[in-house]
């Protein structure tokens, strides 16, 4: 199953804080009718009650909560930011990409993970990541999430 399509890929060339960053990133979930506007804030929140956990590699954050707090359908989303955020306003995890998961369930939770792993643990796969400007280019690096 494909949950990332090039429609939830964005890129912004805005300032912004993490907080919009997160909005921004899950709006086209939002838009498709996946998530509700309370899993957005949900995923706010537990940055906030548990620190950076979310920033999980060098400039790249997974944002996501559980499927109760309103998922209503699986989905991904891709954020590429010109100018990185600090979480928490802490330099010490500054953020440049952002790849909110919405899963409807641990099962479909888990293989969404395991997939972007695959992808994202290659070193070079994230720097073509850091360095694109380009949708398409960042689609068939991730094609098959």
């Amino acid at each position: 199953m494909e949950l990332l399509d090039k429609e939830n890929i964005q890129l912004s060339s805005q300032k912004m804080s993490w907080e919009e960053a997160i909005r921004l990133t899950a709006q086209p979930l939002l838009t498709k009718g996946k998530i509700k506007e309370s899993y957005i804030q949900a995923m706010i929140d537990k940055v906030k009650e548990y620190g950076p956990f979310i920033n999980i590699g060098e400039y790249l954050a997974l944002p996501h909560a559980r499927p109760e707090e309103g998922v209503i359908e699986t989905g991904i989303s891709f954020l590429k930011l010109k100018y990185p955020v600090n979480l928490l306003d802490d330099p010490n995890h500054p953020v440049s990409i952002f790849i909110c998961l919405a899963a409807s369930d641990s099962s479909q939770h888990l293989e969404a993970l395991m997939k972007l792993t695959k992808i994202l643990s290659k070193k070079e796969n994230l720097q073509v990541l850091l360095q694109s400007s380009n949708i398409e280019e960042i689609s068939s690096l991730l094609e098959g999430v």
